[in-house]
C-alpha cells in the first residue's frame, strides 16, 4: 500500500483551494474531499496511481484523496478540501 500524505484523515478538513476550469492541478497533500458545486466528470489521479475520469459525479461532498484534478474535468465549482 503506499504512504498517505495525510496526517490524520479523521480530522475535518482545515483548509480549501477552488479548483479552475481547464487547468491540471496537483497538490503537495492529498485532499481530504472534494466537493463538486455542478455535477460533470472529475477527473483525478489518485496517489501514485493512473489517472481515472469518475463520470456524472452529483453534486456535493466526496470523500476522494487525490493529489491531481486533472484539466479534462467537466464538473464545475469545485473545491478541494484539505
Amino acid at each position: 500500500m503506499a504512504e498517505t500524505k495525510v496526517s490524520d484523515q479523521t480530522r475535518s478538513a482545515i483548509a480549501a483551494q477552488t479548483i479552475t476550469a481547464s487547468t491540471t492541478v496537483t497538490f503537495t497533500n492529498l485532499t481530504r474531499a472534494i466537493y463538486v458545486g455542478t455535477a460533470g466528470n472529475l477527473t483525478v489521479k489518485f496517489d501514485g496511481t493512473t489517472t481515472i475520469t469518475l463520470n456524472n459525479v452529483a453534486n456535493g461532498y466526496h470523500p476522494l484523496q487525490v493529489e491531481v484534478i486533472n484539466q479534462s474535468t467537466t464538473a464545475g465549482d469545485v473545491v478541494a478540501l484539505f
